[in-house]
């Protein structure tokens, strides 16, 4: 059961990987920062810590295959309702957990239906956020209820059964924040979307729900980044080379010789022979 659980789930963040990818690819053309702050118009990513909380009402389908496993009750189908309350943090911006709780809304009164007496479960929660414009998600999980079915036997009696209820669960869901129409709305999201609760050989048990989430938080993701230091002093540039260039052009020297008495001492021509 484990294993299956953990292959559910990866084929779910995987398709969630590339359901964003997908958004991305069609959606591109827009600058990254054109992207956050659309992003930040309905929903509100940038908070460091994110939780939520919701409610609704599923509309379940109880389907029997073995008649034994339910003490003779026939091999058929039964309805009912009941609330789901349900609290989630967000692990990731595309994983989240949740735990549900379940409140009866309908009796064992009629014959044909069944009652949840308790319900309770834990999912992990793959989204995707497609467009800014609504959020899709795949619950995959665990669930453990107990039911009070009115049903009749092989036989033709009539019989109230009471049976406990345990299985992997999972779903899908689609989440359109109201903020969609005006951002000064809460985060307040329309929820809808279907579940397998139960999933054995001798029953299964289904169904698909609509109702409300709230999401809020606190801490901003722009806080863990560390700022810039206003008191750091700009890179040195380069010292020049302020050494005087060596001087190529060597001294004059002094050529022109010391001129020779070339005039010959006049003969003296009065002397006597």
């Amino acid at each position: 059961m484990k294993k299956v659980l953990a292959s559910i789930l990866l084929l779910s963040a995987t398709a969630t990987v590339h359901a964003q990818g997908l958004m991305k690819s069609v959606g591109g053309g827009s600058s990254g920062s054109s992207d956050s702050q659309a992003s930040a118009d309905s929903f509100d990513d940038d908070r460091k810590y994110n939780f939520y909380v919701g409610a609704d009402l599923q509309n379940t389908k109880l389907s029997i295959s073995n008649s034994d496993s339910f003490s003779g009750l026939d091999s058929t189908s039964y309805d009912s309702k009941f609330w789901d309350v349900r609290a989630g943090y967000r692990l990731f911006k595309v994983v989240g957990i949740e735990a549900h709780y379940g409140i009866p809304d309908q009796d064992d009164g009629d014959p044909g239906r069944y009652k949840k007496r308790n319900y309770y479960g834990i999912f992990a929660v793959p989204t995707a956020n497609v467009f800014d414009l609504f959020e899709i998600g795949f619950p995959v999980g665990y669930t453990n209820s107990g039911i009070t079915v009115n049903g009749q036997t092989s036989a033709g009696t009539s019989a109230v059964v009471e049976k406990h209820l345990n299985s992997i669960a999972y779903g899908a869901n689609l989440e359109i924040p109201v903020r969609v129409l005006w951002r000064a709305l809460p985060d307040v999201r329309l929820t809808g979307g279907g579940m397998v609760y139960y999933q054995r050989s001798d029953a299964r048990e289904y169904g698909f729900h609509f109702g409300l989430r709230y999401d809020f938080g606190f801490g901003s993701n722009a806080e863990s980044a560390p700022a810039p230091s206003s008191d750091s002093a700009p890179a040195e540039a380069p010292a020049a080379d302020t050494a005087a260039p060596a001087d190529s052009t060597p001294a004059p020297t002094d050529a022109a010789p010391a001129p020779a008495d070339a005039a010959p001492a006049p003969a003296d021509a009065t002397a006597p022979k």
